[in-house]
This record gives structure tokens, sequence and C-alpha cells, in this order.
């Protein structure tokens, strides 16, 4: 267990006890309490604030994005099927859920204090300001994407003046990237073991090379995310399985940035990733299953494609394929630590689409309700897929894309990319993208794929089967030769490209407000 696991868990129940955050929009505690005013008296103070910061960061409940995506289905009582069947609205639990400004404010609220603290060093404050300049960008960048133009708020507000309108999406973006200059200035590139999980400066270069390449900066894009290439100090971990597991919580080189969990000190909350990935008989809810679709898109091992009407896949459909596809899936007959999966009998299994995930659940047997694992932010391989999509799009196809292409191929043992069929910068685009996908599927990015991509409207809006075993060899079937894991519909999704591609600013946000105007898509 890590001391600043501890810290972090310690400090956000001290910080709760001293004071309580106020979740109105963009309200604050008065400045003048006498409780903000005795806070702010050491050094410990400062980083108990700072400590209690990182509980802002995404963590295993991040896994509704896949829910929302083309990747999975999130099955009643996950509360994802509104937002996958194109049905939330303004006053949606999710729409309200991520319209949060209580870490901005105490982000800002740091700057306006810090200078209070006696005989604090210049270097400790320069320290603690750059992960604050970070978790200020990375609050505003998670608004923006979800809901584009947003209030711009940059110095704590009394309550009545609270009452701002929107700011531009450009206009945001432009103080996330100051910020995140501000914070690569002043982080260290490593901390100290004993500091594991802090952000250092290759993270914030990371949220730099993504927040490029969400916003289409492509040649800015790709220099970011090659300026954390040459840092040198991070790779691929050998074993890609192995990224997901409790006992490779900070031992990876893989890992630029991880929300941190702790046994008995931060496990997820709400039992998060297993009451979402695991199988219901085998102790998880099972709220998000994998999609036919998704596990399609996973190559068989030498590189060519799944196709259902290859009579070879078709009978054989989980031999042969890329190696992450075992550390991706569990299927029917699949050995999980001991058990066979078993998804025939009765419905209570839901075992909707014949696949869970076994990501991030892999390690998991006995103790399903009490997990630990990191959930992870960015890591080098998302990386060298941001690199190799920027460039790409910023002027074609070169050898630095394909090396880093075969760089995370050749990690899993699967064939390095076809120079010659992928040629051109529009069969070398489809490549990266379903490279994204396998790679990180589970991970909770691909919903942010399709929406900045605009293919949501194409790979949303359509019918989710279960798998189709007709053909498989070991189908299990009853004693009438009737299968057992007959194909079924699962969920029809409708994504309209008219509103859809924005969130609602949330329907109690503009009720409250009078500044504040409703997208136009969705008034």
């Amino acid at each position: 267990m890590k001391s600043t696991t501890i810290r972090i868990y310690i400090g956000t129940l001290l910080m709760l006890l001293v004071f309580s955050c106020n979740d109105e929009f963009l309200e604050r505690a008065p400045l003048d309490t006498p409780s903000l005013e005795t806070f702010w008296e050491t050094e410990d103070h400062a980083e108990m604030w700072v400590n209690n910061l990182y509980t802002g960061l995404e963590g295993a409940e991040q896994s509704i994005f896949e829910a929302f995506s083309d990747n999975a289905w999130g099955r009643a009582g996950s509360g994802a099927n509104q937002v996958a069947q194109g049905s939330f609205t303004t006053s949606d639990g999710h729409v309200n859920q991520y319209w949060d400004y209580r870490y901005i404010r105490l982000s800002l609220e740091f700057f306006e204090y810090i200078d209070q603290i006696p005989d604090i060093s210049q270097s400790r404050v320069d320290e603690l300001s750059g992960q604050v300049w970070f978790m200020l960008a990375y609050q505003y960048y998670r608004l923006v994407t979800l809901y584009r133009d947003v209030p711009l708020v940059t110095t704590p507000l009394e309550i009545a003046g609270s009452d701002v309108p929107k700011n531009t999406k450009a206009e945001v973006l432009d103080y996330v990237l100051e910020n995140l200059e501000k914070a690569i200035d002043l982080l260290p590139l490593a901390w100290p073991d004993s500091e594991n999980g802090r952000i250092t400066k290759g993270a914030a270069m990371a949220l730099k090379a993504r927040v490029l390449l969400y916003n289409e900066r492509w040649a800015e894009a790709a220099q970011a995310a090659k300026d954390v290439m040459d840092l040198g100090i991070y790779s691929l971990h050998p074993n890609y399985g192995e990224l997901f597991l409790r006992d490779f919580n900070n031992q990876t080189d893989e890992v630029i940035l991880a929300h941190q969990y702790a046994e008995s000190v931060g496990t997820h909350p709400g039992q998060g990733i297993v009451r979402r990935y695991a199988p219901v008989y085998l102790g998880g809810f099972a709220l998000i299953l994998p999609t036919d679709d998704l596990q399609g898109s996973f190559q068989m091992a030498d590189g060519s494609a799944f196709d259902w009407n290859n009579p070879t896949h078709a009978a054989n459909p989980f031999d042969n394929r890329d190696p992450r596809f075992y550390h991706t899936f569990m299927w029917q007959g699949r050995d999980y630590n001991g058990t066979l999966v078993d998804y025939t009998g009765s419905e209570f299994r839901f075992a909707w689409t014949y696949l869970n995930y076994v990501k991030y659940v892999a390690d998991l047997q006995d103790r399903f309700w009490d997990t630990w694992v990191n959930w992870i932010i960015f890591r080098y391989a998302d990386i060298l897929l941001m690199y190799a999509e920027a460039t790409n799009e910023a002027t074609g196809p070169d050898d630095s894309v394909y090396d880093a292409l075969d760089e995370i191929r050749d990690r899993v043992d699967m064939p390095l990319v076809d120079r010659v069929t992928y040629s051109d910068q529009a069969s070398l685009r489809e490549f990266i993208r379903n490279e994204r996908r396998v790679e990180l599927a589970g991970e909770g990015l691909r919903y942010f794929d399709i929406i900045r991509w605009e293919t949501a409207e194409d790979v949303l809006n359509r019918e989710i089967k279960s798998l189709d075993l007709t053909d498989w060899v070991d189908l299990p079937k009853d004693g009438e030769g009737n299968s057992l894991l007959p194909v079924k519909d699962v969920q029809t999704r409708i994504f309209n490209p008219a509103k859809h591609y924005v969130w609602p600013i949330p329907q109690d946000a503009i009720d409250r407000s009078n500044n504040l105007e409703q997208h136009s898509e969705w008034q």
C-alpha cells in the first residue's frame, strides 16, 4: 500500500471535517468563515488540500462511458441506457453528474490561500502549484469535452457573483493549455516511490497531447505526444494483461497516471468496476457487457479480419485471435480463476451479449466486492496511438507513424502494419482507429473517440444483438439439439447527430441562472 494513497484519502476525510463543499453551480463557502480562515496554517494543510483534489480524477466509474459507446451495452440499472439510446434529456443523471465545478472552485481557492501559510518555501509552493494547475486544466478539459461551451471561472466567486454566462470552447481551451504549460514547468519528472500516484511532468504533457488531439490540432498534438515519447522514461510493459492487475499497481513504466486505490484504504466506490464488468453468478452485476461489434474488431492472430461469414471463424470464434482478445473478454466455457464461465440457464445470469469484460477484473476471485486495482488515466500505448493518429492527420503516413503502431503490435506478437495495404492517409486512418479501439477496449475512451470523429451517428444508430454462435462447434445444446445460447435482440440505439454530439447543460443549472443559456441543439 502506497503512502500517497493513504494521505489522499485521509486528507479527504479531514477536509470534510473542516468544511462542507457546496455543490451548487459555481457556489462556494464564504471565504470569511472561521473554518477556511483557520485551515490554512501549515504546509501540511496545503498538502491536504491538494490531496483532496486527486479524488476529482476519473476512476473506475469512467467505465460507464464504455456503455455509451458501441463497445458495450449497459443493461437496465446501470444508468447508461438513456445516453446510449439517445433518450437522455437535460435532466438526465449523468448530464447532472459531470457538470461539476467543485474541484475547479477548490483549485482556485488554493491559489487564493497558499500565500497565507507562514515559512513555506517557494520550491514547496511550486511543487504543490504544479499539481493544482494540472487539476484546473483537467477539470475544464472534462467539461468542454462533454458540454462544449461552459462558463470559464478563473478566480473564486462570491455567491452573489456566480451567475455567469458561457464562454466559447476555444476560450476555455486556451485557459486549459495555459495552465498545462504552468504545470509542465513546475512538476517533476518523477516522485519518490512513497509519492507514487502524484501528477508528474509527463502526466501534464500527456493531458496536453490528449486535449490537442481531441480538438483536431493535429500538428500540435503530434508534437505534444512526441515530447512525451522523447522523455525516455516511459515504455510498453512487456505483458499487456498485467497492466490491469492489482499486483501491478504502480509497478510498470507504461502507466503515466492512474487513479490510486489501495486495500482497506481506497477500494472502488460502490464496488465500481466489479459490479459493472464481472458476471452475475461469479459475484458481479454484469452492468456493462461488451458487444459483438467490439469483439469483431479484434483481428485474427495472423492479422486478418474476423468474419462471422468465414466458416472457420464461425466454427471457432474464440480461437487464434489477437492476444489482447484474451485479456479483454470472458466467454462461454472460458476458465476464469478455476471456474468455467457458463451463460446457459435462466436469465438471472444477465448474459445478454454472451460476453463479459475480463480487463480490470482478471485477478478477482474470492473478494469481488473489495477491489483496489488502479484505474489507468494515461498510459504510454495511448501516447503512441495519439502520435500515430495526429501525425497521419497532419502530414499523412511516414515511418514514424508505422513505427509507433508496430511497437504496440509487437508487444503482443501481432503482425506489424502492412505498409503496402495501409499506404495512404485514409486507409491508415481506419487502421489507427481500429487499433485504438482494440488496445484501449474497456478503458472508457471509445465514446470520446466516436464523438470527436463524428462517427457516432454511424456506429450507434443500429440494433445490438448477442453473438451469433449458431455455427460454433462448442455451442451448448439442450437434449433436443436446441441452442442454449440463441441469437437475441439486445437493444435498438438511436443517435441524433443534430443534438447528440454535445451534451446539454443541466436543466437545474439553467433554472438557477439568469445568464446561462442552453445550447441551441437542446433548446
